[in-house]
């Protein structure tokens, strides 16, 4: 997983959706934000040129001198004569006439009767320029002066002054983007939190645990429905797991009374090879339902029944059960590997499982060979290997579910198919993996491993 995958969530997830979201919406925020202030500060700029503008009026109305020559102006400036500069003065008396300068108004008849002593007003001039004039009282006189600059000149002020506040404010642009990022990593996983703790919850739910439900503690409003309906799910799961390992149950202890009636009167039969022959098959049926009866504790299994238990005096003890078996049929059992191997667990059910691995080995390896159960410590387990015929890939994955059963070189089809079964409930109820390899020179491994 890559850092922006871990901070902002996998592609399609819902934290990055709302992350997305959040930011999405307070970017739109800032940006409206921005043209609000772009369009004050554009505003303000305005106003700054006008309060400029007033300012020059007011400093020309303190040097003019009615009694001076030019009234004490210095009328060959640019500002008076020529087009240069930023500001242009013009001076009018009381009745319109031009005194000094160049610009010419003609509105400005109009625009002196409405003007008081000491007041401002904005114009537009013809030629596009802006400026403000001033009626400004002097030893008893008026005079009118009209301070004029080019827009075309404010304009392309504009928006150098704006880069230049955006300069000296980007480190707190910076930070708005970065604080608008966290803002929205935090609020998302602070909002998918609870989500987090139903999905660890969910996790934990296994054959072992199937009364555990989804809390709705704390839960976002809309999410209680969905867990309300999927703990619903599993109350309806759990009843039918429970019906399933009850029926297996009640059938296979059901059977044996009439199993034992049909074995005695078996035994009774005169032909000696057709009791022999019913006799195996009673006991071949005898066997797949105590491979039920095996399968049922197995599913029911919790950890509250877990003891310490070494796993190679389980190993020797299956071997030597199974020794007299193996010899008879030409085959031997040998137990390796390490001699203190401990896990928690249940011995009983534990002994059961090995014991089918084992008895599968034996049943699949010719004549002549050894059967090994090797013992492992790093993680703890075992390892039963074998020579027999190995097992086609295409049937590896499915081995060991119920009532799937291997086909020897011959063609025939041997056990009931609940044996690799038992093993793999019994290694699921522990918290253990079973795989099966192929076992180098031929043959096959078949692993029961604990987690480490």
């Amino acid at each position: 997983m890559t850092i922006f995958s871990a901070v902002f969530g996998k592609r399609l997830s819902l934290r990055r959706n709302l992350i997305f979201n959040i930011v999405t919406a307070l970017s739109i925020c800032i940006g409206i934000a921005a043209i609000v202030m772009i369009s004050e500060f554009f505003e303000h700029l305005e106003t700054n040129l006008e309060n400029a503008l007033i300012a020059e009026a007011y400093e020309v109305a303190g040097q003019i001198d009615p009694e001076e020559k030019d009234l004490g102006l210095n009328l060959d400036g640019l500002r008076f004569s020529g087009a240069e500069g930023i500001y242009r003065y013009t001076i009018f008396e009381d009745s319109g006439a031009m005194l000094a300068g160049g610009e010419r108004y003609d509105h400005l008849p109009l625009l002196l009767k409405s003007l008081r002593p000491g007041r401002t007003a904005k114009i537009t001039m013809p030629s596009g320029r802006i400026g403000v004039i001033l009626r400004a009282p002097v030893e008893g006189q008026d005079f009118y002066i009209l301070v004029t600059t080019s827009k075309a000149e404010t304009e392309s002020k504009k928006l150098p002054e704006l880069l230049h506040e955006i300069e000296e404010q980007i480190q707190w642009i910076l930070l708005g983007i970065v604080t608008v990022i966290v803002a929205a990593v935090l609020a998302a996983r602070r909002s998918l939190k609870p989500l987090d703790t139903i999905s660890r919850q969910a996790h934990d739910i296994g054959p072992n645990t199937t009364r555990q439900r989804l809390s709705v503690e704390r839960l976002p409003a809309e999410i209680v429905p969905l867990v309300a309906a999927v703990n619903g799910a599993f109350d309806r799961l759990e009843q039918g797991y429970k019906a399933q390992r009850e029926f297996s149950s009640n059938v296979a202890h059901e059977v044996r009374t009439p199993l034992a009636v049909l074995r005695s009167s078996i035994d009774r039969i005169e032909d000696a090879e057709l009791r022999k022959g019913l006799t195996e098959d009673i006991q071949r049926l005898d066997q797949m339902f105590e491979q039920l009866i095996d399968l049922s504790r197995a599913e029911s299994l919790g950890p509250t029944l877990f003891e310490p238990v070494n796993l190679h005096d389980i190993a020797v003890r299956e071997a030597t059960e199974r020794a007299s078996s193996a010899i008879r049929s030409g085959k031997m059992l040998a137990v390796t590997g390490d001699t203190d191997a401990m896990v928690m667990g249940h011995l009983g059910l534990l002994s059961i499982a090995l014991g089918n691995l084992v008895r599968n080995a034996l049943n699949y390896s010719p004549e002549g060979t050894e059967v090994e159960i090797e013992v492992l410590s790093g993680p703890p387990g075992w390892r039963v290997l074998d020579r027999g015929i190995g097992v086609p890939e295409k049937i590896k994955e499915g081995l060991f579910e119920r009532f799937n059963r291997g086909e020897d070189s011959y063609g025939k089809i041997q056990g009931s198919g609940i044996g690799l079964a038992i093993v793999k409930s019994v290694a699921e109820a522990h918290g253990a993996v079973v795989d099966i390899s192929d076992r180098d020179g031929g043959g096959s491994v078949f692993s029961f491993r604990f987690n480490a």
